[in-house]
C-alpha cells in the first residue's frame, strides 16, 4: 500500500458531533484546548488549531444553510467565523506562532485547508499564496510518509484498511484547483508549476519511484541519516537542534557539521531548520545541487536546458474552470479557456466511454453498435468542446506544416481518447485532400497534425544521450510463442513484424564485424514457457556501458527495446499493482520492472542514473481496468486520475511508449507494429534537417542532427546517427491512417496510443 501526502492532507475533518452538545459548547471546548496546547508548548498545538479552524468554518457553513438572508450583528457574527477560520489556517500554514512550531504535516493540512476555502469564497489571490505554502511543504512530508516519520498522534481520523489507495486517486483535484486558482489570477506560469509538482509527487509516490532521499543514501548513507532524523525531529514537534536532537550531539553528527557547536537561534522557524539541512546537501554532495528543489517554469528558460519542440498543451480539468495551457514558441504560455465543458460534464463523458468498453468486452455491445452508441458521441463531444478550440488556437499562434502536438493530460483527461477527436469531429478528415478540378481542400487536423501523451511536462525534459555502442538490444516477451501464436490464428503477430522488420544477426553464428557508425540490433526473445518473470526481470538488469571518452562517466542500460505481447492489467486503484500476465499466469508488476531499474540488489555495481528503454511497445489482446466501480444507478464511478502502466513507463524515464485504452485485435497491433520498427529503421538512413526552436523563447536552438555521443539539446526527438536506429513512437500514426484506409472500424484504432513524442 503507497502512501500519499494528498490523502493524508484529507484527513482533516471536523470531528463529529457529539449528542446533548451545541456548536459553541464544541467551539469553546476546542478553544480551550488551543489555549492549554499553546501555554504548555504542546506539539499538538496545531492540531487544536486546525480542529477549532474547521468547527468555525463548518458554524459558518451551517449558518449560511440556515440563514442565508442573515443581516446586522448575525451576519458580522458569521464572517467572523469565517475570517478567523482564515487567518488561524495561514498562522498555523507558515508556521505564525513560531514559540510552538508545528509539524510540516499538520502545517501541510491546514495549507490546503486555507486554499481551499479561499477558492470556495471566490479569494483567489488568497488561495494562490495558500497552494504556494502547501507546494513548498509537500515534498518533505511526502518524505515523511515514505520513512514513516508522521507522528500517529497528530492523526484525527483513522484511516480505513486500503482507503488511502482510493484517497490518493480522488484527490488529483488539489493540483487542478491550485492551477485553476493561479490561472483565475492571470498567473499561467504558476499554474503549470503547481501541476508539475503537485502531480510529480504524487505519481512518484503512487508508482514507488525513487526520491531525491533515496538517491542520497546510495551515495551518502550517513548523510541522508541526518536528513531523516531532522525530518522526524520536526515531525514530532520538537526543536530539530534542541539537546535532546542526535544531530545537536558531536560524536554523532556528519563531519561536513563538526564545525563548532550548534547555535540555536530561539526566533529560528521550522523551515529555517530544514532549509539549513537541505542547503548543506546541495553545497557539499555534487550532482544535489537541485536536492529537493521543487521544478519552476524558469527552468526551461536556462541555456541549453532540455526542451520538448512542438507545440504542448496541458490540459486541466477543477471544479473551479476547464482550460489548456499551450507552449510554443512565445514568451509565456496562451491560455485557452474551455468554456463549453466543465469538469462534471467531462467526468460524464468518460464514465459512458468506460462502460461502453466494458459493454463490448463483455459481448453486450457489438463493434458497430459500440461505434455509433458510444465512441462516436465521445469522440464529437470532445471535439466541440475540447479538441476543436485548442486546435484552432494553434493555427493562430503555430506556424507551419504538419507537426507533433503533446497533450499533458491530467485528472479525467487521462480517461479520454483526445487524440482520435479529430477523426470524427473534424468534418474534413471525410473528404480528399483535393478536388477533382485539382483545387486543394483545407488539410483536415487529423493529418496535418500527429498527437501524443505525457504525463507530465517534465517526463519531455529528460536530455538524450547517444551512445557510440555498436549494438542495440529488444527484449521480446510474450506469454504464447509467437509461431504457434500464427498457426492458430492464421495472422502475422506482432513480434514477427518487428523481427521481420529489425532482421537482426542469427544469435548462434558470430555477429559480423560493424560498418564505423551503423550499430546491429540484437533481439532476445522469452516466449511461451520461457516468459518467467524471474528471466523478464533478469534481462531488464542494468548493466554497465562506457563512452570513448575515457572520462569516469559509466552508465547503465539494460535494454533499448521491450517488446510485450501478453495480456495486460491496468490496476486504476493501485496503479504500482498494474501487470503483464506472462507464462503459466504469473505477472510482472509494474513495481518490480521499477525495483529492477531504479534499486538494484547489489546497489554498488551499478550508478544510480539508470539509462532507460528508449521505446516499449505493448499490445494485448485482453487489456482489464480494474477500479471503475458501477453505482446502485448504474452508473460508472471513476477515479479522478488514470495511471496506466504504459503512462507509468514514460513517467518513470521511458522516452516513448506504445500503448493501449482498452483490448486490440492482434492483426491491427500487427500493423502498428511493422510500422512503428519500420519507422525505426528507416530513421537511422538519412539526415535531419528540420530547425529546432524553444518553444518558450523561439530562439533557435540547432539545425540537422546532434554530433555524435553528445547530448542533444532536443529533449523529445532523438536523433539517429547514419545506419543506428531512432527508437520512437511516430510510426504509430502511419499505422493508423493505414487501417483508416483499409476501413477498419474505429473501435479497432481508437485504443492504439502513444506516450511522448
Amino acid at each position: 500500500m503507497y502512501k500519499s501526502i494528498h490523502s493524508f492532507a484529507l484527513r482533516a475533518a471536523a470531528p463529529a458531533k457529539e449528542p446533548g452538545t451545541s456548536p459553541d459548547d464544541i467551539i469553546a471546548h476546542a478553544r480551550e484546548e488551543v489555549e492549554r496546547a499553546k501555554a504548555e508548548r504542546d506539539p499538538s498545538w496545531g492540531v487544536q488549531m486546525l480542529r477549532l479552524c474547521n468547527l468555525l468554518y463548518a458554524r459558518y457553513e451551517s449558518n449560511l444553510e440556515h440563514k442565508p438572508d442573515s443581516a446586522g450583528a448575525s451576519k458580522i457574527a458569521e464572517d467572523l467565523d469565517l475570517e478567523h477560520a482564515l487567518d488561524d489556517w495561514r498562522r498555523i500554514a507558515t508556521a505564525g506562532l513560531r514559540t510552538v512550531p508545528s509539524p510540516p504535516s499538520v502545517r501541510f493540512r491546514a495549507a490546503l485547508k486555507w486554499a481551499d476555502v479561499s477558492c470556495r469564497e471566490g479569494r483567489y489571490k488568497s488561495a494562490v499564496e495558500a497552494y504556494k505554502v502547501a507546494m513548498s511543504l509537500a515534498p518533505r512530508v511526502s518524505l515523511a510518509r515514505r520513512r514513516d516519520a508522521i507522528n500517529e498522534e497528530f492523526d484525527m481520523v483513522e484511516a480505513a484498511p486500503g482507503e488511502e489507495n482510493e484517497l490518493l486517486l480522488n484527490t488529483f483535484s488539489l493540483a487542478s484547483d491550485a492551477a485553476a486558482a493561479a490561472i483565475e489570477r492571470g498567473q499561467p506560469e504558476t499554474a503549470i508549476e503547481f501541476l508539475e509538482q503537485a502531480r510529480t509527487l504524487l505519481w512518484r509516490d503512487a508508482l514507488g519511484l525513487p526520491c531525491d532521499l533515496d538517491n542520497l543514501e546510495l551515495k551518502n548513507p550517513n548523510l541522508a541519516r541526518h536528513v531523516t532524523d531532522v525530518l522526524r525531529e520536526l515531525e514530532q514537534g520538537h526543536d530539530a537542534f534542541s539537546p535532546n536532537s542526535p544531530i545537536a550531539n558531536l560524536n554523532m553528527r556528519a563531519p561536513w557539521m563538526r564545525v563548532s557547536e550548534p547555535k540555536v537561534k530561539n526566533d529560528s522557524s521550522p523551515d529555517d531548520k530544514w532549509n539549513s539541512v537541505v542547503g548543506t546537501v546541495r553545497a557539499s554532495e555534487s550532482g544535489f545541487h537541485d536536492f529537493l528543489r521543487p521544478w519552476t517554469f524558469d527552468s526551461m528558460r536556462v541555456e541549453g536546458a532540455p526542451v520538448p519542440v512542438g507545440p504542448v498543451v496541458i490540459l486541466n480539468a477543477s471544479h473551479l474552470r476547464c482550460d489548456a495551457i499551450i507552449l510554443v514558441s512565445t514568451n509565456e504560455p496562451l491560455i485557452v479557456p474551455l468554456t463549453r465543458t466543465s469538469r462534471s460534464e467531462l467526468e460524464r463523458v468518460a464514465a459512458r466511454l468506460i462502460k461502453g468498453v466494458k459493454e463490448l468486452e463483455e459481448s453486450a455491445l457489438t463493434g458497430f453498435q459500440f461505434d455509433k452508441v458510444v465512441l462516436e458521441p465521445v469522440l464529437k463531444d470532445l471535439w466541440e468542446t475540447v479538441v476543436q478550440p485548442v486546435l484552432s488556437k494553434l493555427d493562430e499562434v503555430a506556424l507551419g506544416g504538419g507537426r507533433s502536438v503533446g497533450w499533458v493530460t491530467n485528472g479525467v483527461f487521462t480517461w479520454l481518447p483526445l487524440h482520435a477527436a479529430a477523426i470524427v469531429g473534424d468534418g474534413r478528415s471525410n473528404r480528399a485532400e483535393s478536388s477533382e478540378d485539382g483545387t486543394a481542400t483545407p488539410k483536415s487536423y487529423s493529418t496535418k497534425y500527429s498527437f501524443y501523451y505525457a504525463t507530465t511536462l517534465q517526463s519531455l525534459l529528460h536530455p538524450v544521450v547517444i551512445d557510440n555502442r555498436t549494438e542495440s538490444r529488444v527484449l521480446v516477451v510474450s506469454d504464447q510463442p509467437s509461431r504457434r501464436a500464427s498457426l492458430l490464428g492464421g495472422n502475422v503477430t506482432s513480434i514477427q513484424a518487428l523481427k521481420s522488420q529489425l532482421a537482426p544477426s542469427p544469435s548462434s553464428t558470430p555477429e559480423p564485424q560493424s560498418e564505423p557508425g551503423r550499430r546491429n540490433v540484437h533481439i532476445e526473445s522469452l516466449e511461451g514457457p520461457a516468459a518467467r518473470p524471474d528471466s523478464i526481470l533478469k534481462a531488464l538488469q542494468p548493466t554497465p556501458i562506457y563512452f570513448e571518452t575515457g572520462e569516469d562517466n559509466a552508465s547503465s542500460n539494460g535494454v533499448d527495446v521491450i517488446h510485450f505481447s501478453c495480456p495486460t492489467l491496468c490496476d486504476a486503484l493501485r496503479p504500482a499493482s498494474s501487470a503483464w500476465r506472462v507464462a503459466d499466469g504469473s505477472y510482472v508488476k509494474i513495481s518490480d520492472v521499477f525495483d529492477t531499474w531504479f534499486y538494484p540488489s547489489n546497489p554498488h555495481s551499478v550508478k544510480p542514473e539508470t539509462t532507460l528503454p528508449d521505446l516499449v511497445f505493448s499490445n494485448a489482446a485482453s487489456y482489464r481496468i480494474d477500479g471503475p466501480a458501477m453505482a446502485g444507478s448504474g452508473d460508472v464511478r471513476l477515479p479522478q486520475e488514470l495511471m496506466t502502466p504504459e503512462a507509468a513507463l514514460q513517467f518513470a524515464g521511458v522516452r516513448g511508449v506504445v500503448g493501449q485504452m482498452w483490448s486490440t485485435k492482434n492483426e491491427d497491433a500487427t500493423v502498428v507494429a511493422k510500422h512503428v520498427y519500420q519507422a525505426a529503421v528507416n530513421s537511422g538512413t538519412g539526415e535531419d534537417r528540420r530547425i529546432h526552436s524553444h518553444p518558450i523563447t523561439g530562439k533557435i536552438l540547432r539545425v540537422g542532427r546532434a554530433s555524435f555521443g553528445a547530448s542533444s539539446p532536443d529533449a523529445s526527438t532523438p536523433v539517429g546517427e547514419e545506419g543506428v536506429p531512432v527508437w520512437e513512437t511516430k510510426g504509430v500514426e502511419d499505422a493508423l491512417a493505414a487501417l483508416r484506409a483499409a476501413h477498419v472500424p474505429l473501435f479497432r484504432t481508437v485504443p492504439f496510443v502513444r506516450y511522448g513524442p
